[in-house]
């Protein structure tokens, strides 16, 4: 099976894409079928993270479409998704030597932080303080002492209503080491400049046409 992968850090728009890619093509939607936007703040508000069995029978069923069909795309989501409570992602998806292509999603930093500020700034109190709360359980999970103080700051931030401040800081000190440490590893193979959801996911339209049907695969 061929497998076309999506990277990118986060905030840079792959899941948008992957939802337009979704109408026409074969795609594994390894998000949601953990019900989390795959960050380790990916479960903030109204999303609550699937079991490790509920993920591995909603990714069985949709590996299984994909392999009749002979292809997917696919976001790289690593080995492991969710917040404190990690699921454990499988073969082929979890490794990087089972791509067949690769896809690098970038867009600039203003428009990623300003995604990361749609998606996790709290719309009243209560989302206040279940997004502090997240930031707190983070901290278990972190033993140096520079982390633990980076998640101190964040904590202040968002008490502090300084939203733009806290994104920035979460985007670089929580983000973007993790996803760069993939990217670096693998060669790219298309580069998508993303300043529009439809026209990015036009051009992954084009460049998987020719890939399938290079293959001799009906999408």
């Amino acid at each position: 099976m061929i497998i076309i992968g999506l990277f990118g850090k986060t905030g840079s728009g792959k899941t948008e894409i992957l939802e337009e890619l979704k109408k026409n093509y074969s795609v594994v939607d390894i998000e949601c079928c953990a019900n989390t936007r795959g960050s380790v703040l990916g479960d903030l508000y109204d999303l609550k993270q699937k079991t490790q069995s509920e993920f591995d029978n909603c990714l069985k069923k949709q590996h299984e479409f994909a392999k009749n069909k002979g292809y997917c795309i696919v976001e790289f989501e690593g080995r492991k998704i969710g917040g404190a409570e990690k699921i454990d992602i499988p073969e082929p998806y979890s490794s990087l030597e089972k791509y067949s292509y690769n896809i690098l999603i970038e867009c600039s930093y203003d428009s990623q932080i300003e995604r990361l500020l749609r998606l996790y700034i709290p719309k009243n109190d209560f989302e206040k303080e279940i997004a502090i709360n997240k930031f707190l359980d983070l901290k278990k999970a972190f033993s140096k002492p520079d982390k633990l103080k980076i998640l101190d700051e964040i904590i202040f931030l968002v008490q502090n209503d300084r939203y733009l401040e806290a994104s920035r800081m979460i985007e670089k000190e929580l983000y973007s080491e993790h996803y760069l440490r993939h990217i670096r590893k693998v060669k790219h193979d298309l580069l998508v400049e993303n300043n529009n959801i439809l026209e990015s996911a036009e051009i992954i339209s084009k460049y998987v046409d020719k890939i399938l049907k290079k293959h001799e695969i009906n999408p």
